[in-house]
């Protein structure tokens, strides 16, 4: 949902918290206003279900469609709890956005910052006019590094909204239900840090799908380089109680329940939708939505809020999903009125009625009005119907949000914030009559077993003796994925709440990873330690350091950073002459082998040094992003790296598509068909066609919205 593509399925039941599980378009995103793919941007019983609805008010339903054919404009955001914000921000503004304006281009447009929401923009202009025009090149190239090291956000606009209302502290514990993608799930990361850089409290990012899970621990856990996320991959709907101290069930203080739906309100984003749709999108998703919506509502703990959202319009996937939730809570949940949480933001208010219809839209005024038999009685259930004049009075749908695309030009979309107030008697007597899905849940691989480091392990004290780390640092919370652990790759570190939960959860839950990566196995035998310190858990580590840390000057630096990358004659990585560095005979007095060097504190950056040479130990975005805050100019460096991600993708799809080729003819000679594989004139198109499509940086932008 919230706008966020997945890939398609046919089996629900191995995808059940994914979302527009079967809309992801497969456009290059070259779409005119009202055509795309060889069909129309038109259906009529769409047009017919909203205007039967009367959700679009009066006089708006041609600006309504209008937009609905519109590609959606591409929307931002600078990482809230980012320390370099006012920087980043501040560089935008003025090296991106300003020129833009002052273009004189009548087809560029420069993004303006959103009303409700600071440090968000959004222009007008959609995701392939932005990556296309020459005028937006430097914006897009900025963009795309800053996403990758996860300083900024491709966010749709209103995929921002859910966590804006949960607001979580920084002792809060948090479930994200259906995270993957995750840019929700950085969202409420950044707001727990906004206060608290190291938040006692936690988050657990939950998928159902392997894949996509392991998508949330690229996403969130590389880029967030936190130590409070937890990605786990369970079915949502039947989500098995979480222990905590002492054996207790754990409840949450927030939950966000973002859930599988129909996606008609990406429909600017996913045109493949629009000879798709019908009724039958929403009804069959309906009692899913409930059943993840149920499951989430009864792990929250009293004076807890949940957000339910979906990016759909159709109040079957929305106010009748929330009236049930009411109607079962029997008092113990409350609608909270979202509307003034976010001034700036115009939201149209829920409804207490709404319309019942069949795929081929015959409405049924009743549940009774459904035929006893036949193919439509499984389809519909009694919650798809509207509650009755008292249930609405005391239910207050009037307190969601329903966002329409023409109000704000975004996406359409719907929220409602839940508040647990009491404890529900009837819970566990629902969870125990709940019967299991008819279909099978998918398999798991067996998850490595997360083991920490015990007291005065030897590894810690060789460590602690080489960096000089002060004993304040909780050594004990770091981890690594073997259950011999001398020879692992990797130590991760996580907080003490995370801690806990992965010990009293590790054989109850399928934990996928947690934390942020602090030390890499050295490889070199040369070094007298046996690990180096991790670019990703730098930031927090650095400051308990005494040994093998140092300042350097700007210009050295410079010269490192710029080495980043380039290889020599042989194809080695390139290392830096040692004589180049005007500190260079301070970096000798320290030990050769993993050091931490900074002009700024705040900014470390990880490198090796040996008597000769020395080499950062950084990727490619985080190369730029520290020669931008330096000062540098970046614009030809980016531009290099978007040829190299263009290349990169076309060759993946070129290799794709051969393997596709080769298989389809296998399969075809098995048959006895006579099959030419070279020289097919619609091969040909199709290659060319992918050839075309969006490059691979873009593919991740499509995650993250």
């Amino acid at each position: 949902s919230s706008g966020e593509p997945s890939h398609s399925t046919s089996t629900m039941g191995k995808f059940r918290n994914k979302k527009n599980f079967k809309n992801r378009s497969k456009s290059n995103g070259q779409w005119t206003q009202d055509r795309v793919n060889g069909f129309a941007k038109t259906n009529d019983k769409l047009f017919d279900f909203y205007k039967k609805q009367g959700l679009i008010p009066e006089g708006e339903w041609d600006q309504f469609v209008e937009t609905l054919r519109k590609d959606l404009p591409v929307s931002f955001r600078i990482q809230g709890c980012h320390k370099d914000r006012e920087v980043l921000q501040q560089e935008l503004e003025q090296k991106f956005i300003a020129p833009i304006a002052a273009s004189g281009d009548a087809g560029a447009f420069e993004p303006k910052p959103l009303a409700w929401y600071p440090g968000a923009y959004q222009t007008p202009m959609s995701r392939s006019e932005v990556r296309a025009h020459p005028t937006l090149a430097a914006l897009h190239n900025f963009l795309v590094t800053e996403a990758e090291l996860g300083n900024v956000s491709r966010q749709e606009a209103v995929s921002m909204i859910p966590p804006l209302l949960l607001k979580p502290e920084a002792h809060h514990h948090v479930l994200d239900v259906c995270a993957a993608p995750g840019s929700k799930t950085m969202q409420l990361i950044e707001m727990q840090h906004a206060t608290d850089p190291n938040p006692s409290g936690f988050i657990i990012a939950n998928d159902v799908d392997k894949k996509r899970s392991y998508l949330l621990c690229h996403q969130v856990l590389k880029r967030m380089k936190s130590a409070n996320c937890v990605v786990i991959c369970e079915d949502g709907a039947l989500m098995p109680n979480m222990k905590w101290k002492d054996d207790s069930v754990l409840k949450f203080d927030r939950v966000l329940c973002d859930v599988i739906c129909s996606g008609d309100g990406t429909l600017r984003k996913n045109p493949d939708i629009w000879p798709k749709w019908t009724p039958q999108e929403g009804l069959g998703l309906h009692k899913l939505q409930l059943s993840i919506a149920r499951r989430s509502i009864q792990q929250l703990k009293v004076g807890g809020l949940m957000v339910y959202s979906t990016c759909s319009m159709n109040p079957m996937e929305n106010e009748a999903v929330v009236a049930q939730l009411l109607r079962e809570g029997k008092g113990s949940v409350r609608l909270v009125d979202a509307h003034p949480r976010l001034p700036g933001l115009k939201a149209s208010r829920g409804v207490s009625t709404w319309k019942v219809f069949d795929r081929e839209m015959v409405e049924y005024a009743t549940a009774a009005d459904v035929p006893a038999e036949g193919p439509l009685t499984r389809a519909f259930t009694a919650s798809m119907w509207p509650p009755t004049e008292d249930e609405a009075k005391q239910m207050n749908l009037h307190h969601v949000m329903r966002l329409l695309p023409h109000h704000q030009d975004t996406g359409g979309f719907f929220v409602a914030l839940i508040e647990r107030v009491a404890e529900d008697e009837d819970e566990e007597k629902r969870k125990a009559e709940a019967r299991a899905p008819a279909f099978k849940r998918q398999k798991m691989f067996k998850d490595e077993p997360f083991t920490f480091l015990k007291k005065d392990d030897e590894r810690w004290n060789d460590l602690k003796s080489y960096y000089g780390i002060s004993d304040s640092f909780a050594y004990e919370n770091l981890f690594n994925r073997l259950i011999e652990g001398d020879n692992a790759r990797q130590l991760f570190y996580v907080n003490e709440g995370v801690k806990q939960f992965i010990l009293g959860n590790m054989t109850l839950l399928s934990i996928q990873n947690a934390g942020m990566k602090m030390f890499g196995r050295n490889e070199n035998k040369v070094e007298k330690v046996r690990y180096r310190i991790s670019q990703e858990g730098v930031d927090y580590l650095h400051t308990f350091m005494s040994n093998q840390k140092m300042r350097v000057p700007k210009e050295d630096m410079l010269i490192l950073l710029r080495a980043v990358g380039k290889t020599d004659e042989k194809g080695q990585k390139a290392l830096v002459d040692m004589e180049l560095l005007q500190s260079k005979e301070e970096l000798r007095t320290l030990k050769s082998g993993s050091v931490v060097l900074y002009v700024d504190e705040t900014r470390p950056i990880c490198a090796w040094i040996g008597q000769r040479t020395a080499a950062p130990y950084v990727g490619k975005e985080e190369r730029i992003h520290h020669l931008r805050l330096l000062g540098e100019d970046v614009d030809s460096m980016e531009a290099i790296e978007k040829t190299k991600r263009k290349q990169k993708a076309m060759e993946a799809r070129e290799a794709a598509w051969d393997k596709k080729a080769k298989e389809d003819a296998a399969a075809a000679g098995s048959k006895g068909e006579d099959v030419e594989v070279e020289g097919d004139e619609t091969d040909e198109k199709e290659v060319k066609r992918m050839k075309l499509d969006e490059s691979a940086d873009e593919l991740k932008a499509d995650e993250e919205d």
